[in-house]
């Protein structure tokens, strides 16, 4: 039988406060749920300006609140979005100041079998539609670069690793590092606004890099989700510096690795691509050294054979008759030139003449000099006797005159 219990007594038994039920709840609750994973769908998400997310979780039949402090929101791969799918990582409690259960996530990521696949290859898929993988886009790396840049973790091993292969490889390269973060839903932005803010520099800057090495050391698929975001790959693509994709381990492949210039397996090997070994690079010069020593000795040798045989020859030791033999012929053609205008003026002479003598020749009063007459009838020149009739008037025309005749017969 229940106890009864008096409405009007101030001390009636079994009465808690609400502090008392809640903290109650919430310790239940949380002995219950401390480390649970939670599935459903994103809704009400919001970032503040504190770096601290407020989400809902929601199912057909359900909805429970939700937040993710910053410590922890900064370790996201993705940028979460209402609608999506998501298991949440974390333990259910209770905000004592609304009475309201919520889970106090310490991951979130999302959700669904192969999701993470999915993404990257879709992604993948349409960005390789697009032409950012082509081969035809592929810029070259410099072969002795003066500089190299280099975007990761200002903390991380794959810095260490990278410095350390250069220092050994090409010691005198210099080296601009811009550390980023490489996880969680900020990283993104920052490893696009270090390419783009090396990328503006301008041509001849001292802090532009004639290469970057752009990634980070192993990791999960989580962690290394930064290097598979779309804003990501196209400041890859876009940037006018060759860009060297360096993420995670030799087996992981992530959409950067697609894009960049060149994708080497690890921030080691991709210290390796960008910088000459500095023993190569000394046997070259050496190798240059030689080449360059012999063909100058080779050089000297000929022009020292040619010398010789110059100075072994008759004309090198005759110098006064190379001399006389040049004085004659410069005489030679300077009486030339002197005759030169005599003998022009001469053959133009002899030329008026034969034109003069021409000229003679085909006077047509030359045969009355010589004593014969022109016959003429109506001052036309009469060459056949068939043409005049007796009676005819003709002119005789002499070589000092003209006179009149009349034909008497024929």
């Amino acid at each position: 039988m229940a106890p009864h219990v008096d409405l009007f007594s101030d001390d009636s038994p079994g009465t808690f406060t609400v502090s008392d039920i809640v903290r109650d709840v919430k310790t239940t609750l949380e002995a219950g749920f401390e480390d649970v994973w939670i599935e459903g769908e994103l809704s009400n998400f919001r970032k503040y300006r504190s770096g601290h997310c407020y989400f809902t979780l929601k199912d057909d039949a359900a909805q429970l609140r939700g937040v993710l402090f910053q410590g922890y929101a900064r370790y996201l791969f993705f940028t979460p979005e209402d609608g999506m799918l998501v298991r949440v990582h974390g333990t259910v409690t209770v905000y004592e100041q609304r009475g309201e259960m919520q889970v106090v996530a310490r991951s979130m990521r999302l959700a669904g079998e192969g999701a993470l696949q999915k993404a990257f290859n879709a992604l993948k898929a349409r960005l390789e539609a697009e032409g950012l993988f082509a081969a035809t886009h592929k810029k070259r790396l410099p072969s002795f670069p003066e500089t190299v840049g280099v975007v990761t973790s200002g903390d991380g091993a794959a810095l260490h690793d990278i410095l350390t292969v250069l220092r050994r490889r090409f010691p005198q390269v210099r080296v601009l590092v811009c550390p980023v973060r490489v996880q969680g839903a900020e990283a993104p932005d920052e490893i696009v606004d270090a390419i783009e803010a090396f990328n503006a520099l301008p041509p001849g800057d001292p802090y532009r890099p004639d290469v970057l090495i752009v990634g980070r050391g192993g990791g999960s698929a989580e962690d290394l989700w930064a290097f598979n975001e779309e804003r990501v790959a196209r400041a890859i693509y876009e940037a006018d510096i060759p860009i060297v994709s360096a993420v995670g381990h030799e087996t992981d492949v992530s959409i950067s690795d697609y894009v960049a210039d060149v994708r080497a397996a690890t921030p080691s090997m991709a210290a390796e691509v960008v910088t000459p070994d500095r023993r190569d690079v000394a046997a070259l010069v050496r190798g240059y050294y030689a080449y360059l020593r012999d063909n100058v000795e080779q050089q000297i040798q000929t022009h020292r054979q040619q010398i010789q045989a110059l100075t072994q020859s008759q004309r090198f030791h005759r110098p006064v008759d190379r001399l006389r033999q040049y004085t004659q012929r410069v005489d030679g053609l300077v009486e030339r030139l002197h005759r030169a205008p005599a003998h022009r003026l001469l053959l133009q002479r002899q030329r008026l003449e034969a034109l003069q003598q021409q000229l003679v020749l085909l006077n047509p009063s030359r045969p009355l000099h010589q004593g014969y007459a022109r016959v003429e009838k109506d001052e036309q020149r009469i060459q056949d006797a068939a043409v005049l009739s007796p009676g005819d008037v003709v002119v005789l025309r002499f070589h000092d005159g003209t006179r009149t005749a009349r034909i008497m017969e024929e």
